[in-house]
């Protein structure tokens, strides 16, 4: 990933502090010189204040992208003949981990929504980038595993 890109990530995590963002990057599966960043808005407060049985999490420790946001993003990715590439949230006061949280909402079933997305997860601690890690699922293992360490 880009760092311009990489940069305005932190900046939509440091923006949204103490709430997670959320967001997507589309792009070539070839080159990430063509990528282009989508921040997301995170729906998790209003789920919660609705119907917090179904939703017990506030955007402190979750995110939901709205769906209509994610078909029109996936329809621009489609028209300009690209992909999902990355998925990506912030953990406010929390590490760069991928968590139950984040597994629940990556799989439909035992299997992943979106199989060839990355999930960038950005640490924020009082409105500080503390780490970050990207994850992609290994088929054969059925998880997500960390991948290569993204430098700060």
């Amino acid at each position: 990933m880009e760092k311009n890109l990489l940069n305005k990530i932190h900046q939509h995590a440091l923006k949204e502090y103490p709430f997670e963002c959320c967001g997507v990057v589309i792009g070539k599966p070839e080159n990430d010189h063509d990528d282009i960043l989508f921040p997301c808005t995170n729906i998790q407060n209003q789920l919660h204040e609705k119907d917090p049985k179904n939703y017990p999490r506030d955007a402190k420790t979750a995110f939901n992208i709205e769906s209509t946001e994610l078909l029109k993003i996936e329809n621009e990715a489609r028209t300009r003949g690209m992909v999902i590439k990355t998925f990506y949230h912030s953990h406010p006061d929390h590490d760069a981990y991928f968590s139950e949280e984040d597994k629940k909402q990556a799989l439909f079933g035992d299997e992943p929504w979106y199989p060839d997305a990355n999930h960038l997860v950005v640490s924020v601690y009082n409105k500080q980038i503390k780490d970050q890690a990207l994850f992609a699922w290994e088929p054969e293992k059925k998880v997500f595993e960390r991948q290569k360490d993204l430098n700060l």
